[in-house]
Order: structure tokens, then C-alpha cells, then sequence
């Protein structure tokens, strides 16, 4: 993320740390552009595969205002990229600086920096830039729409423009003959016998002289672009496909010890989510996501209890999921599980409207994090961009990750808000709202007022735990427990010494759970109605709760039964009776919330995968011993994840 301070402009945007260059160039001339260096390999891969002349460093010097010696430099690194990506770069006097390689794996290349230009730049400048394929775009544009018409279907607008470009560049190419050598697909009939080819093949009469496997690539591109409303997968696939989401969400509830609230509500919008995923992933189209890394920094923990519940889907598609597409399903469940744990606030007078052009998924994490935000404000569905210009509902302020026009006040935000945005972002829509003029005090400031004063040992650290102390409303910090501020609590850190039970002695299970919840009611983590249910819930001694044969791990949940944040652990070398078996290691978790001990239960189920490491636990002889050697196993497994 950007680091930048928030800033207001004259024109009624509100920008939230983000870089200003990238709103300001979308309504620039790509003359007065000076394009950024992450930006230029990009660049110089769009203007090969889209220009009609001949390509020499002078092109690329010119456009991108460099010199040739720094133009020569980026040729090199656009080579790197190309190799990774099964192409290289090659050089002719005749033919300039062109591409080598099978034009399936170069359309390809061609779309993801395409997408990746315009998230940045806009419309406007990606036209500029394909000034060449505009003689589709047009006809491509309105082709779509009718599609979207005809089979009642609605691209999200961060999808759509990028695919109008694309498919106008691919029309260019194959008029210059760079059709496919090598169609990819292995079931055609598939492809052709989806709604969206049949359309396609009805509009493209204009262009006899595409053939019947260009149709089918054109067709797989749609097919594989984000909706609002999925109706695209042939119904045959949908009971295959249903079966094996449920069998990933019955294995993540089995992963967290989590249960789904409105569990076939969230494997509906899975299937909406996943019908044009479905082309993507079998078909092993590269999307880029350009979310993946504040999603696995913002929700790490959950990332990869999704991660490891994967398999039944990998099962459906035969292939490895890409983990870029599994940051998708994080999104889902980590906005289910906001959703699922927020209190209703419609009943209130601020009126707000969310703006995100990035597909469901997103949209739903951003108005329920908004929504917990602002809970004096009732908020409607969220809107794209486009669906915006018809909106006529009263409201009076805008939520955009895009600038828009609009006679409401707009901020602009960015898709995930870390603590400190949410705080400086609630403090200057309160102070616009209700015209109250204070200057709230930040993280930073109290920090550079504890320096003058304290010696720090972690800086990080204690100016997350600020943050996070800022942005209490209740009794617990906004964002229900999904992001760095709790779930990021791993095992070592719940665990003191009067907290471990080390016995020498042949356990009973009742006397097991016993020693376990009396150690947390001492800590008035949970009391004793607690201890009562968990006895009670947990006689029959079920096999959900043992993990790998190897660690018991009874809970309660935290809607039954009022628990704060704890861990209990206890060892013994005799074993505890569990049925037909015997344990050594049983752990009591408790949680406020449906997410807080996220991180500790991952390091749990790590420790149960490794045989090794629970042998040599159970030989320890001191609660330090234990406490250490605990602290160096989650140590190197939160250097595995980052």
C-alpha cells in the first residue's frame, strides 16, 4: 500500500492514501504522462504486440521519455518477463523488436497488462496507448453489450473495458494473420455450446474470416470475465460443481472449528463466483489479481485455513488452484464471516452509496468493513460504476475506489483499509457529516510523545496496538477480527506458564476438561456456566475435535457461551482416555468472536501435522521448556506464510 497523507480536493474528492499521480493521469494526455519505472516493462510488452510499424529503441525512448541507454535496460528486463512467460524478445532491422513465441501465450501477455494498465491509468489512456486496435473497439463495445442484454448478464466495469480492449487487439492481430497455431481447448463443444459463442458467432458476421477456433478463444475470454449476475456455466457442470465447494466448506468448518452461519448462502455466491472462474481455472487462463498481496498481508491467517481446505475443489478441476485464485475464495469467506458477525444499522439518517468496480467479492468485504466503520450510517447494496449513473435513491455521501462524477460528496478509498486509514478516514467523514471540528490525535503522535519519554523496543508493533486502540468503538476493534489486529495472535503469544498443566499421571477425559477449563476460570477468561457446557457438550467424546489422532481440541461457540480470548494446554505422558484411544496433548480455545483465535488455531493444527514435534513436547519436563520450544516452532512457521 501507499503511505501517503490524506488529502482533499477543491472538487469534492476525497482521496484515501492513495497515489494521487494515478487519479490525476486518468484525465491527462498520454503526452503529459511521465510513466513510472514499475510501469515501462508493461509498456514496451503492449506497444509490441499492438503497433503496426516496426519498433526500435528510439519508439521506446520517445514515448516512455527516457534515454535510449535507459530504454535498452527496460528491453532486457521486458525479456526476463517474456521468458517467464514461455516468449522472448527478438530484434531485426526489418521487423523491429517483436515477439516470439506460440500467439495463444502472447495474447495472454497481452491482456494481463492491459487489465494491469488500465487498474492504474483508465480508459482514456489505455485508448490512447491502443490507438492502433480502435477501429474494433466500437463495434467490440456494443457487441458485449447486446450480449450482456441478450443473456441477461452484467460485466463488472473493471473487467469489461480491459476485455473490450482485448478482444479489439486480438481482431487486429488476426487481420494482420497472427492467428492461434495451437487451440488449447480440449472440449470445443463445450465452449460452443454456451450461450455467449452461440451469441458470438450470431454478431461476428462482420468478420467472415475469423475462424471457427479464434470464435471459440474470443468466446473463452467472455466466458472467464467476471459478472455481476452468473448465468454462463452450462447447467450440467452446476451439481458437480456445487458438491465440491460444499465439500471445501465442510472442510474449512473442520480446518477453524468454525460453523458456517448461512452456509448455503455463502455456497451461492461461491457458485456465482466460481461459474466464470470455471473457464479460467480449467482452462488456465492467467488473471491477474491485483488484490493478492494486501490480501495475504491483510488476511494472512485466513488466507491459508482456506489454502489448506482447497483440495476438494482441486479434486473437481484436476489441476492445482493457482494461489491467486484462492485469494478470490479468501475474500468470500472473509466477508461472510464480517457480514454474519455485524449487527444490523440500516435504521439510521446518513445515507451512504458504495462504489467498487471490482466484482462481488470485493464489494461485499468493502461495505461491510465501511459498514462497521460507519455504524451511524445506513448504507445501500453496492453499486458499480455503471449502475451508479441510473441510481435515483436518496443519499448523501459516495464510497468510490474509482473518482466519479456525482453532486454527492465522494471519497475516494482504497480497497482494503488498514488501521490507520480506517482511523483517519472515520475522523474526516465525521468531521464532514456532522460538522464537528476536532483534531483527532493519531498513532504517530502519541508514539513521537512516548519517545521523549520511553525507551521502545518494537516501534511496529506499538504503534499497531495504538491503532488498533484508536479505532475501539465498543468493546472490541473495527474489522471483527480479520485483519493483523487479532487474528495475527498466534499460539506463543496466549500461552504463560499458569496456563500449562504437565501431569505424570493416566487422564480420565472428564478430568482432563476439568484441569483445562478450571485454569482459564482462575484467569476469568470464562467462568463456570462455561466449564458446566463444555462438560456437558463434549461426554460423548467426538472424533471432530481430535486433530490428526494427536491433539484434542474441545471448544464452545462464542454465541453459546461468553468467553474472552485463552488458551489452555495440557500434557501428559500417560495419556488421557479418549474412547478406543489415548491422547497426550489437549488444548482448550476460547474466543469472543468467530475469528479472534484464528491464528493460534493455525499454529495448533501445524503442531498436529508434525509428528516430531509432538513427540519431543510431550518429553519436556518444564513449563518453560514447553513455552520455548512452542515459541520457536510458530516463530519459523510465521516466516513460512509471510
Amino acid at each position: 500500500m501507499n503511505h501517503l497523507p490524506l488529502i482533499e480536493k477543491n472538487n469534492g474528492y476525497y482521496y484515501s492514501n492513495l497515489a494521487a499521480d494515478d487519479y490525476f493521469s486518468m484525465d491527462q494526455e498520454i503526452k503529459n504522462i511521465y510513466f513510472p519505472k514499475e510501469d515501462r516493462v508493461r509498456l514496451i510488452t503492449l506497444m509490441i504486440l499492438t503497433r503496426d510499424q516496426p519498433l526500435s529503441l528510439d519508439h521506446f525512448s520517445i514515448d516512455l521519455k527516457i534515454s535510449k541507454n535507459t530504454a535498452l535496460s527496460y528491453v532486457k528486463k521486458t525479456n526476463i518477463y517474456l521468458e517467464e512467460n514461455d516468449l522472448s524478445l527478438k530484434f531485426s532491422r526489418k521487423n523491429g523488436y517483436h515477439m516470439v513465441g506460440d500467439e495463444w501465450d502472447k495474447r495472454m501477455v497481452l491482456f494481463q497488462v492491459i487489465a494491469k494498465l488500465y487498474k492504474k491509468y483508465g480508459e482514456r489512456i489505455i485508448s490512447q496507448l491502443m490507438e492502433t486496435s480502435q477501429k474494433y473497439t466500437n463495434t467490440v463495445q456494443q457487441n458485449i453489450i447486446i450480449i450482456e442484454n441478450y443473456l441477461n448478464i452484467k460485466y463488472v466495469d473493471e473487467e469489461f473495458y480491459p476485455l473490450v480492449h482485448f478482444v479489439a487487439a486480438v481482431l487486429l492481430r488476426i487481420e494482420k494473420g497472427k492467428a492461434i497455431e495451437e487451440n488449447r481447448i480440449h472440449d470445443k463443444r463445450e465452449i460452443e455450446n454456451t450461450g455467449i459463442y452461440q451469441s458470438l458467432t450470431y454478431l461476428m458476421v462482420d468478420f467472415p474470416e475469423i475462424s471457427s477456433d479464434e470464435k471459440i478463444f474470443i468466446a473463452l475470454q467472455l466466458l472467464s470475465t467476471n459478472v455481476r449476475n452468473k448465468n454462463v456455466l452450462a447447467d450440467k457442470d452446476l451439481p458437480s460443481l456445487e458438491n465440491a465447494l460444499w465439500e471445501f466448506l465442510t472442510e474449512f468448518e473442520a480446518h477453524t472449528f468454525l460453523v458456517l452461519r448461512d452456509k448455503k448462502e455463502l455456497l451461492q455466491k461461491l457458485i456465482n463466483h466460481f461459474r466464470p472462474a470455471y473457464y479460467r481455472i480449467k482452462y488456465n487462463i492467467t488473471v491477474e489479481n491485483v488484490l493478492y498481496d494486501q490480501i495475504r498481508s491483510e488476511y494472512r491467517v485466513l488466507h491459508n485455513f482456506v489454502r489448506d481446505s482447497i483440495t476438494p475443489l482441486e479434486d473437481f478441476f484436476q489441476t492445482t488452484i493457482a494461489d491467486e485464485e484462492i485469494a478470490y475464495i479468501t475474500l468470500f469467506i472473509g466477508g461472510h464471516l464480517i457480514e454474519k458477525d455485524t449487527d444490523d444499522f440500516e435504521a439510521k439518517i446518513i445515507k451512504a452509496v458504495i462504489l467498487c468496480p471490482n466484482g462481488i467479492s470485493m464489494s461485499n468485504l468493502i461495505e461491510n468493513n465501511l459498514r462497521e466503520l460507519f455504524p451511524e450510517f445506513l448504507f445501500y447494496p453496492t453499486n458499480s460504476v455503471r449502475e451508479y449513473q441510473d441510481f435515483r435513491l436518496p443519499h448523501d455521501i459516495v464510497f468510490s475506489t474509482v473518482p466519479i462524477q456525482s453532486n454527492k460528496k465522494v471519497y475516494v478509498i482504497n480497497d482494503i483499509l488498514n488501521k490507520s486509514e480506517q482511523t483517519e478516514l472515520r475522523q474526516h467523514v465525521i468531521k464532514d457529516v456532522f460538522k464537528l471540528d476536532f483534531a483527532g490525535t493519531t498513532s504517530k503522535e502519541i508514539l513521537a510523545l512516548i519517545k521523549k519519554h520511553a525507551t521502545i523496543s518494537d516501534e511496529k508493533e506499538l504503534q499497531s496496538q495504538l491503532e488498533t486502540l484508536l479505532l475501539k468503538g465498543k468493546d472490541q476493534s473495527i474489522g471483527v477480527g480479520l485483519n493483523e489486529s487479532s487474528s495475527e495472535i498466534h499460539l506463543a503469544e496466549l500461552l504463560y506458564k499458569d496456563q500449562i498443566i504437565i501431569s505424570d499421571q493416566k487422564l480420565e477425559w472428564e478430568d482432563a476438561l476439568k484441569k483445562l477449563s478450571s485454569t482459564l476460570i482462575d484467569k476469568k477468561v470464562i467462568d463456570q456456566r462455561y466449564q458446566n457446557r463444555l462438560l456437558q457438550e463434549y461426554s460423548t467424546k467426538p472424533s471432530y475435535i481430535l486433530i490428526r489422532r494427536r491433539i484434542a481440541l474441545p471448544h464452545l461457540d462464542p454465541n453459546l457461551v461468553e468467553q474472552k480470548l485463552g488458551i489452555s494446554l495440557l500434557i501428559t505422558k500417560k495419556g488421557i482416555s479418549y474412547g478406543d484411544q489415548s491422547i497426550n496433548i489437549a488444548i482448550l480455545l476460547t474466543t469472543p468472536d468467530k475469528t479472534s483465535h484464528l491464528g493460534a488455531l493455525y499454529d495448533i493444527n501445524k503442531i498436529a501435522h508434525d509428528e516430531n514435534f509432538i513427540n519431543g513436547l510431550t518429553k519436556l519436563e518444564t513449563k518453560e521448556e514447553i513455552i520455548q520450544a512452542i515459541e520457536r516452532f510458530t516463530t519459523a512457521r510465521k516466516k513460512e506464510i509471510k
